[in-house]
């Protein structure tokens, strides 16, 4: 409401204006805010006014008054599509994704030719990993104005994580030479090429970028991840660090920068950078996210030790939670949502009191601290000479007689097989580059005198994708449930042969033979030797000699296999 006390003079309050929004377009925020406020003092109704003071507040980083400018706008003038959309976008910028579709939705529900909006709901979807949707919004977007490069670049992107390069290349084209913004085109071209395998021209088309433009973050970002596919994880590290020279709070860059010191063994540094690339992250909604993090300090309560990023990862870093046990009175570890198919294998764990799958069962007493499990290692000072050894997780007791029952109808020796992996986010050419053609594997299968196990759950272990050779395969999958069952099948075989990385450190927490099918640009904690892992003692290694080509890798693991099962006897 306008305040009554001070008498409103409408020419006045628009040259104020105009001079609020001079400044601004001049740089000049600090004097451009003070106007603004002034303003806004007298009168609050104006939703032109608080529109731009809400774009003011963005521009200067003040999330949240961006957001409660906006929000009086939008009370004040529901029908001004304008306010919706910018409303949606300082949404975005403070982490409520949710809400900001929603309010986004409105905005082109009554401006469906609002190409910014479209472009806002896509930013959205994208975070909230409806990528398909986000496409969509992208793409309607350039429909409404095909020359909106930012839509264009955000498609690119989309595609590029998802490894549709083709529709990348596509959508980068739409930036013309000229714009300003031809240079994260540029960024977004040579990650294309990347994808597909041509590191060298990447890398130099990325090295040019940074030596024309040496402030632009996103290319010396996207260098250091290149050189890191290449193994030249010296030059990754400068370039990384060159990124969070330009921007400290650049999360990839920092978390690029831990993989470029892990991949070699610095594990104090490199576990140091990558809690630091996680520091940012939205708290965990709900009863976790109220608990204090901790820090490794004692503690006379409960620790609650939550699942973080991969499956795999997880489990690799489950052999920490024992380090932790001496420093606190009870340790609960939460593995719900995505990490829940991991909470029958964690409860053999040793070291902990309770494993729950349910946020809003956490125990009450206090005092009571938070942990991420991938926090644990830098938190016990964990060194790649002495890391915890398996086996600290074992099968689950209730379902090893079961699958040894299976297992056995079938002749010795037994191998398990995982041929495919589905990545947990929207970084879909991860699984491009980590899954195996099922006919592909051909030459393993065709060795004799072997049982096979598919340990592909659901769908995905469907023999059937074996063609001609599925019959030399137990399609085991329908009956997997949760990494419970996964256990208890590989504690019941003599061997594992994985692509997936899951599969991989479940049978090395094991102690169990497991011989991993690894990408030539694979991750960090596989490249301290070339055929071991400090790992999992158990852990042999068959990584490609070419960038996504798995003919030589597929060949050496059947002659190593061929070699195995004449040793048995």
């Amino acid at each position: 409401m306008p305040n009554p006390a001070v008498p409103r003079d409408d020419v006045a309050a628009l040259r104020q204006l105009s001079r609020a929004i001079e400044l601004q377009q001049h740089g000049r925020l600090d004097d451009a805010e003070r106007v603004y406020a002034a303003l806004l003092a007298v009168d609050d109704t104006d939703p032109t006014l608080l529109v731009n003071a809400g774009a003011l507040s963005l521009a200067r980083n003040d999330i949240a008054t961006s957001v409660a400018r906006l929000e009086r706008a939008v009370a004040v003038a529901p029908e001004n599509a304008i306010a919706q959309g910018n409303l949606g976008f300082a949404l975005i910028r403070a982490g409520r994704d949710a809400e900001a579709l929603v309010t986004l939705d409105r905005a082109v529900a009554l401006k469906p030719g609002f190409a910014q909006a479209h472009n806002n709901r896509g930013i959205a979807l994208v975070r909230l990993r409806r990528r398909d949707e986000a496409i969509a919004a992208f793409e309607r977007a350039l429909a409404v104005q095909p020359a909106f490069v930012d839509a264009a670049i955000n498609l690119g992107e989309v595609h590029n994580r998802a490894g549709d390069t083709m529709r990348a290349r596509d959508a980068f084209s739409r930036v013309p030479p000229g714009h300003p913004a031809f240079a994260s085109a540029r960024v977004g071209l040579a990650f294309a090429d990347a994808l597909d395998g041509a590191l060298g021209p990447a890398t130099s088309a990325l090295e040019s970028l940074v030596a024309e433009q040496p402030k632009l973050v996103a290319a010396w970002h996207t260098l250091g991840a290149v050189r890191n596919w290449a193994w030249r994880h010296d030059e990754a590290e400068r370039a990384f660090r060159q990124a969070l020279a330009l921007d400290p709070t650049h999360a990839d860059a920092r978390f690029g920068l831990a993989s470029a010191l892990l991949a070699r063994g610095r594990y104090a540094e490199g576990f140091d950078a990558f809690d630091a690339s996680r520091a940012n992250a939205a708290p965990r909604a709900g009863v976790l996210g109220t608990l204090p993090p901790w820090r490794g300090e004692a503690l006379d309560g409960t620790l609650v030790v939550h699942g973080e990023h991969g499956l795999g990862d997880v489990v690799q870093f489950a052999r920490f939670i024992a380090g932790a046990r001496p420093r606190v009175r009870r340790i609960v570890v939460l593995l719900d949502g995505y990490w829940r198919p991991l909470a029958p294998l964690f409860a053999t764990l040793g070291s902990v009191d309770a494993v729950i799958s349910d946020a809003n069962a956490l125990p009450a007493e206090a005092p009571r601290a938070r942990v991420s499990v991938l926090s644990l290692a830098r938190l016990v000072d964990a060194d790649i000479d002495s890391l915890p050894a398996p086996p600290y997780l074992s099968a689950p007791q209730d379902r090893r007689a079961s699958w040894r029952d299976t297992v056995g109808r079938f002749a010795a020796p037994r191998v398990g097989l995982a041929w495919s992996v589905f990545a947990r986010d929207d970084h879909g050419y991860v699984s491009r580059h980590k899954s195996i053609a099922p006919e592909a594997l051909a030459p393993i299968l065709d060795i004799e005198g072997v049982s096979f196990f598919s340990l592909q759950p659901g769908v995905a272990g469907d023999t059937a994708r074996l063609g001609t050779h599925a019959s030399r395969v137990v399609g085991s999958g329908a009956s997997i449930g949760d990494f419970g069952d996964t256990a208890a099948l590989i504690d019941a075989l003599d061997l594992v042969i994985s692509v997936d990385t899951a599969v991989a450190h479940v049978a090395g927490a094991l102690a169990k033979p497991v011989w991993l099918l690894e990408r030539f640009h694979g991750c960090w904690r596989w490249r301290a030797h070339a055929e071991r892992s400090p790992w999992y003692p158990t852990l042999r290694l068959f990584r490609q000699d070419r960038f996504d080509d798995w003919r030589d890798a597929i060949a050496r693991v059947a002659r190593a296999l061929q070699a195995w099962r004449d040793t048995r006897g």
